[in-house]
């Protein structure tokens, strides 16, 4: 039975993988600031037969995430996956983003997972087993006009997951990143806006558009399973390729989609 550490898990993709982890017979920590809401996963992960301990947690202080590894390796004993999934975003132009919002989003989406897979990976190297998980973005593959500070701490992310990989492969370590598209989740009212009619669309995208958290939860797990070093979900990866085959496309398509959204002139 594995030991799983998920952070962010009171809603949205994080609630999806502790339901679906737990589903797998795998043993629980799940962490959020929603006292509430990890509670009521916890709940639903214990129903599925689990064993779940809980860690509130706000990450963004790094005081936090130090005494959270801490409590966690106490509470559960040796960490098999580290799943870093919390994250939140701004959705402002540069311009009118500010030097606090850049250092809330890089606290929670950037230094507090490093600081936690710095916390945790001497216990795995010494093991020769363990795995990093971490939820990126497709913002960190392809930059999202209208949100560059969101798209900045993604592509941080992804750039550590490449390079820790390589880093820590042979010790035994696998190191996934996931970089979704529009995932169906609460990630909206953790974002700070400067945008009405993007708001508004998170808030009641089309029917057809984006993915359910649960259907994202049983890919991202198999990926877990088989150890993959990325995946890509949802229909926007379609730019990822587009831009990996030709910049010029993908800038002009990424510039006509900012404007019809309003985010640019």
């Amino acid at each position: 039975m594995s030991t799983v550490l998920i952070t962010g898990a009171a809603s949205g993709i994080g609630r999806a993988c502790a339901l679906e982890f737990a589903r797998r017979d795998a043993r629980l920590g799940l962490v959020d600031r929603d006292r509430v809401g990890l509670e009521a996963t916890a709940r639903a992960a214990r129903e599925r037969g689990a064993t779940v301990s809980t860690f509130v947690a706000d990450l963004a202080n790094a005081d936090a995430v130090d005494a959270l590894a801490h409590d966690a390796e106490a509470a559960l004993g040796p960490i098999d996956v580290l799943f870093y999934n919390a994250g939140v975003a701004v959705v402002k132009p540069l311009a009118r983003t500010t030097s606090e919002d850049w250092q809330w989003i890089f606290d929670v989406n950037v230094w507090a997972p490093i600081r936690l897979t710095r916390a945790l990976l001497p216990a795995m190297i010494a093991r020769g087993s363990g795995h990093v998980v971490m939820t990126a973005s497709l913002a960190g593959l392809v930059g999202a006009p209208g949100m560059v500070a969101y798209s900045t701490s993604k592509f941080a992310l992804v750039g550590f997951s490449e390079a820790l990989r390589t880093e820590v492969a042979p010790a035994g370590i696998a190191v996934t990143v996931v970089c979704p598209g529009y995932v169906r989740t609460g990630l909206h009212r953790a974002t700070r806006y400067d945008n009405p009619s993007f708001e508004r669309m998170l808030d009641a995208p089309p029917s057809w558009y984006g993915v359910s958290a649960e259907r994202a939860a049983r890919k991202i797990v198999d990926a877990v399973a088989r150890r993959e070093p990325e995946l890509v979900l949802g229909i926007e990866k379609l730019g990822w390729y587009v831009k990996r085959l030709s910049p010029a496309v993908s800038f002009a398509l990424s510039r006509w989609a900012a404007r019809r959204a309003g985010i640019v002139a």
